[in-house]
């Protein structure tokens, strides 16, 4: 499947700020993403219900639903970015309508939760783009600096590139292919749905935040038992964060559990690579051709544009 490219952002073009899932507690991360779609020459356009809050979630499902059908339908619109994660995307997915969105594709950006929304990207063979969101530029701009720059690189059509200081878990290798993948936890509850995600001939990539090590095994056996690391050529692995202990020692970091479930297979794995839940979450082109060079000292991420 070859990929498509929704068209490259310019100076007058709109972004929709979007709530899918969790409910935001200050208004402060919108203005940032004001701010900086400004200075990028873009303008911002605020979802009807985007502080809205019920329970958990950035209001009712239907008013989120409300939120990015309207973005996905609207033409003038030419990206649409989450203002953050948490829960709920699942909630809205099969009820959305992509037609206007087939006519006239456009940038889907996001990650952790919003992993559900570039599943269904992939399987429909367009391109996305897993960066940072507004939430995150709460976080000093100097923490944030090159993911915000990674990100306007991804939307301009400019190539982007990360290196990365080599890690012990690393194995060594070359791989150019298309590249997918998202949260662990979003994967895993996406198997045996029409959103599951095609890994064959892929570069996959993997990040997780504020799971006990015992769970990140459990997600990466399921994974595994559905064949997502059987035929890929390269997997990436992001940041995993905030992992949590129950007092009981498990005897596997986990690099080790997850080179474990790929030690039969003979592809290059690059660890650390800045992506998920940290202020320097730099943009990765789902659906975009990837080039990993996997170094013994120094490792590199490529996304070829324009």
């Amino acid at each position: 499947m070859k990929f498509k490219t929704p068209p490259y952002l310019k100076k007058g073009d709109k972004v929709a700020l979007v709530a899918p899932a969790g409910f935001l507690t200050d208004e402060k991360p919108i203005l940032l993403a004001e701010q900086l779609l400004k200075s990028w020459g873009l303008e911002a356009v605020r979802g009807d219900f985007l502080l809205e809050q019920d329970g958990y979630f950035a209001g009712t499902d239907t008013q989120r639903l409300e939120d990015f059908q309207k973005a996905l339908d609207n033409p003038k619109i030419k990206a649409i970015w989450a203002v953050r994660g948490g829960y709920g995307s699942m909630r809205i997915l099969s009820k959305l309508n992509y037609t206007n969105f087939v006519k006239k594709p456009k940038w889907i950006i996001g990650f952790s939760d919003i992993t559900v929304f570039h599943s269904v990207l992939h399987n429909r063979g367009y391109k996305s783009i897993h960066g940072i969101m507004p939430i995150q530029l709460i976080k000093a701009a100097k923490e944030t600096e090159k993911a915000v720059e990674s990100l306007y690189k991804a939307l301009f059509g400019k190539d982007v590139e990360s290196i990365i200081t080599a890690s012990k878990y690393n194995r060594i290798g070359s791989a150019e292919a298309v590249m997918v993948g998202g949260n662990l936890s979003l994967l895993q509850s996406l198997l045996g749905s029409p959103c599951q995600i095609k890994t064959r001939g892929k570069i996959l990539f993997i990040e997780e935040v504020g799971e006990y090590l015992y769970k990140i095994d459990r997600l990466l056996q399921s994974l595994k038992s559905a064949g997502y690391f059987k035929d890929i050529i390269g997997l990436v692995v992001g940041n995993f964060s905030d992992i949590k202990t129950d007092g009981i020692v498990y005897n596997k970091t986990y690099q080790e559990l997850i080179l474990e479930v790929v030690e039969e297979y003979d592809y290059p794995v690059l660890f650390d690579v800045p992506a998920g839940h940290i202020a320097d979450n730099r943009a990765l082109i789902l659906g975009g051709k990837a080039l990993i060079n996997v170094g013994e000292f120094v490792s590199c991420i490529r996304f070829q544009q324009g």
